[in-house]
């Protein structure tokens, strides 16, 4: 048999094997028990989070007849024909080939027949957002008198690009970014299984490169299993996923702190020669820092890293101020959002080494905020203090007149009294 990639052999078949989306399956599971199925559903996140997949075990425990606790058995002759996509009754179209008005009529057509061997005839319609706007009116009349035993799975990572009619009439499920961590055991487990001998950090960087994808970890997990020999090292890793060792960080990160900013861009330009993509040395120079961070105010974090932190990093961590690094996190991650738009992401790159190899930003101190006068600053607040103290006149004019008219009201009122007397 030819060989199949890890994400295809490993998807997941029931609503338990889907990693990180605990809430959606289990809403799902218990529509199923509930016997609650709505007309349409729309799966919205990222790519290789689960969407397509929790969408195929849906079909399955919709239709399965022997399905246990909302989960389908994965055993029965539908449960084989859905899994290998030969269920005439559940149907998966891809929108981004198939996104014109003709299409999506005859799906519609289709759809007022009722299954002809399943319980309910499923659509599922992956990236969904493809479609053309006559497409989606198309599949609007569809949604607003649905049939009986019909379901619409609608699965897209761009919701913002599909019609309010149409959001209003699904029952919306949000698929996150999967957990590091969850990525990481999932892959161990995989590892086990096929007998793959790992390092447990070399894991944890292909779960942080898949930036909470399954489907691109397994991705990088298959390349790491051919590219090493044997077992699964962080060298391996480093060199598949494009990420930075550890020395080439202490080392450009400590070049950086000694303000040495013709070094620190050699370092660059050496990093970008061996082929380091800038977006992910920009991610990697961001949890180095993060470490680094969090090495000062909570060891107790990095235990799983414990291993790998080199004796560079740990003198590092020592000597670089805490605000420094507030710094050099925030620049870092201003720099990564610039990049996204540009076509020369070298310069953004440039520009932000010889900032980190500049001095550090002085912070106002305390006495220096209480010495701080606004006359000193600009002619407006001159021109606030000159109010301040003709107000401050005024004020001081206003007391004396009322205390002179107190008295000479009172001395013209002793003066009327003595008179009245006197006649």
């Amino acid at each position: 048999m030819a060989y199949q990639a890890l994400y295809r052999v490993w998807r997941s078949q029931r609503f338990d094997d889907v990693v990180g989306q605990k809430a959606i399956t289990q809403t799902l599971k218990n529509a199923v028990l509930q016997n609650q199925i709505s007309h349409a559903y729309l799966f919205t996140g990222p790519r290789g989070t689960g969407k397509t997949s929790a969408a195929k075990i849906f079909a399955k425990a919709i239709n399965c007849p022997n399905s246990q606790d909302g989960e389908p058995c994965n055993e029965c002759e539908m449960c084989k024909a859905i899994t290998e996509g030969s269920q005439e009754d559940v149907i998966e179209i891809d929108a981004a080939s198939n996104n014109g008005v003709d299409e999506i009529r005859f799906i519609t057509d289709r759809a007022k027949y009722s299954p002809t061997q399943a319980k309910y005839k499923v659509y599922i319609i992956d990236e969904v957002h493809m479609l053309s706007t006559g497409a989606f009116n198309a599949l609007l009349k569809t949604l607003e008198e649905p049939q009986e035993s019909l379901v619409f799975i609608l699965a897209t990572t761009e919701p913002h690009k599909i019609p309010a009619t149409i959001i209003s009439r699904t029952q919306r499920f949000d698929f996150k970014r999967i957990d590091t961590k969850d990525i990481a055991e999932h892959l161990a487990y995989i590892c086990e299984r096929i007998n793959v001998p790992y390092e447990a950090q070399a894991l944890t960087v292909i779960a942080q490169a898949a930036e909470g994808g399954m489907r691109d970890a397994l991705s990088m997990l298959d390349q790491a299993i051919s590219f090493s020999e044997g077992t699964i090292t962080m060298k391996d890793v480093m060199e598949v996923t494009g990420s930075l060792t550890y020395e080439m960080m202490d080392r450009f990160m400590g070049d950086c702190f000694a303000q040495d900013a013709t070094a620190a861009l050699e370092d660059l330009a050496e990093i970008l020669a061996s082929g380091k993509e800038a977006r992910r040395l920009l991610e990697n120079l961001l949890v180095y820092c993060r470490d680094l961070l969090l090495y000062q105010k909570a060891p107790n974090l990095l235990v799983e890293k414990s291993g790998y932190l080199t004796d560079e990093f740990k003198k590092l961590a020592e000597m670089i101020p805490a605000t420094q690094l507030f710094t050099w996190i925030q620049l870092l991650n201003d720099t990564q959002n610039e990049i996204r738009f540009t076509n020369s992401p070298t310069i953004y790159l440039e520009v932000a080494t010889v900032k980190l190899a500049g001095p550090p930003v002085a912070t106002p101190t305390a006495g220096a905020v209480e010495a701080y006068t606004p006359a000193t600053s600009s002619p407006d607040s001159q021109l606030v203090q000159e109010l301040q103290r003709q107000v401050r006149q005024l004020a001081e004019e206003l007391q004396q007149l009322k205390q002179n008219g107190i008295t000479t009201t009172s001395t013209s009122a002793n003066t009327s009294h003595s008179a009245i007397h006197a006649t």
